[in-house]
């Protein structure tokens, strides 16, 4: 990302309670009131314009150094974020609490800086924090220097090393799961067989952290799912699931890792079209924020809601029942409209990306187009460029079947300026521009024959388009189809 657009990144990817809490923050606080003109300016944009925000505020000395006060505008907006979410999360809560320790420290008020560093350790023993845990014991060695033993005996004193030394270790074993788990691609390749081979994997007791066991039974069901032994990943991801399930105190700060675990056994279970199981596994996911009494406005709730009704979706897409999957659509609708604040662009894109393929593959054109009008509408404020790259050529591909030939010649020049400036054009995406360019100037009688032209050279001999990039566009079944091959 260009850095001149991060800050208009950032206020695009806020939701509407954030902005209000900024805002109110900022005033309440007494920040110079430029600041919030240029955030309310930037908020209005769809796409960022320098120069429109030099022409609007030419009469304000902010602009003459305007990349300064974007900066500390940034800044700002990092601040109010963090106060925002600072009741929701352990980890947020342990690092004020260090904070508030060396502010206290620095003002000499040791025992209270004391008392600050033992309620972060209380939460990271809790949490399970060892990086947190080691800045716990820097603080300590530095308040038993000034205060000696009026905070810590003696006999204490001699644990601190000991307890440095064992988190060291137990870092050092989670760094050995983590190298593994970002090389497994490169590991199987090679044809090692990592669950029989490899030390770490030999037994869960080897991993000696909350995040290396977590790594230990992912690193398991990846390789068994990419070894295609669905039986043994299968096992493994439940095994992943009743570890979380044993330490559900550890779920309110961080679900994210349960949930993607509920989820990939539901790619198991789409794999082995066992729909019910699906339907159960969903079902367990919508219940965990009242069972970890997150409270329904909660940003951890809002986000489970939503990734729940996006896999939903594409249970239904990929099991290509797409009559259920559009009776779904008004639930899921009218959550977006009651929670539209709280539901970050990128969950907007992919919600109406599956309603518009739903509604694509069901044969209904016109209500595909309006949705997929919304992702493209959202296209510049978006952090899932691949969902919109795809969106790009689902609105060709929907234009052509409307007949709408002079539409469809401008959005094959849209598109080619949107995937240009996302960089990075892939080979088959150029192909697929030139074919929708020819459509729209060839009469129909020759269609059938391009269709089977670009047919062949995507998906006979050396394919140009992998499997991966199917998953949200099957381009093979429509150009099948188009081009009539058996």
């Amino acid at each position: 990302m260009p850095k001149s657009e991060a800050l208009f990144s950032l206020i695009k990817s806020m939701s509407k309670s954030e902005k209000r809490y900024f805002r109110m923050g900022s005033m309440v606080q007494g920040n110079n009131q430029n600041y919030l003109l240029l955030f309310d300016a930037i908020d209005r944009m769809d796409e960022y314009q320098e120069q429109s925000i030099k022409d609007d505020f030419a009469h304000l000395q902010f602009v003459k150094q305007l990349h300064v006060a974007k900066n500390y505008l940034l800044r700002l907006i990092m601040k109010s974020l963090r106060g925002y979410y600072l009741k929701d999360s352990v980890s947020a809560r342990i690092k004020a609490a260090l904070t508030d320790a060396e502010i206290l420290f620095k003002r000499d008020l040791l025992k209270l800086s004391y008392q600050a560093i033992i309620k972060a350790e209380k939460l990271a023993v809790k949490l399970g924090d060892d990086l947190s845990l080691l800045e716990v014991l820097k603080w300590k060695r530095k308040l038993v220097l000034n205060l000696k033993d009026q905070i810590i005996g003696k006999k204490d004193l001699d644990l601190l090393n000991d307890q440095e030394q064992e988190i060291l270790k137990n870092l050092k074993n989670e760094s050995k799961y983590w190298w593994l788990t970002l090389n497994i691609d490169r590991q199987i390749k090679a044809g090692v067989d990592i669950s029989q081979q490899h030390p770490l994997l030999q037994n869960e007791n080897a991993a000696t952290t909350h995040r290396a066991k977590i790594l230990y039974y992912h690193l398991l069901y990846i390789h068994h799912t990419m070894s295609n032994r669905l039986d043994l990943a299968e096992s493994s991801i439940n095994n992943l699931i009743e570890y979380f399930e044993a330490n559900e105190f550890r779920l309110k700060d961080d679900p994210g890792p349960y949930i993607t675990a509920l989820n990939n056994k539901i790619g198991i279970y789409l794999n082995q079209k066992k729909y019910s199981q699906v339907q159960t596994l969903l079902q367990t996911i919508r219940d965990l924020p009242s069972k970890l009494n997150l409270g329904l406005k909660n940003p951890i709730s809002l986000k489970i809601m939503v990734r729940n009704f996006n896999v939903e979706l594409e249970t239904y897409r990929d099991s290509g029942e797409y009559s259920l999957g559009i009776s779904m659509i008004p639930r899921v609708q009218t959550y977006i409209k009651e929670n539209l604040e709280f539901i970050s662009t990128d969950y907007l894109i992919l919600l109406h990306y599956q309603f518009a393929y739903l509604y694509f593959m069901a044969g209904d054109f016109s209500n595909a187009l309006q949705n997929i009008n919304m992702v493209l509408n959202y296209r510049y404020q978006a952090g899932r460029d691949d969902i919109v790259g795809y969106a790009q050529f689902l609105n060709l591909i929907i234009h052509y079947e409307l007949g709408n030939s002079t539409v469809m010649k401008y959005a094959v020049d849209s598109s080619r300026r949107y995937l240009r400036k996302r960089g990075n054009l892939l080979e088959f995406e150029k192909v697929l521009l030139r074919l929708f360019s020819k459509l729209s100037t060839t009469p129909n009688s020759q269609h059938t024959g391009l269709f089977s032209t670009i047919y062949k050279k995507l998906f006979d001999g050396p394919a140009l388009i992998n499997a991966s990039q199917l998953d949200y566009l099957d381009f093979k079944y429509w150009l099948q189809k188009k081009a009539r091959v058996e």
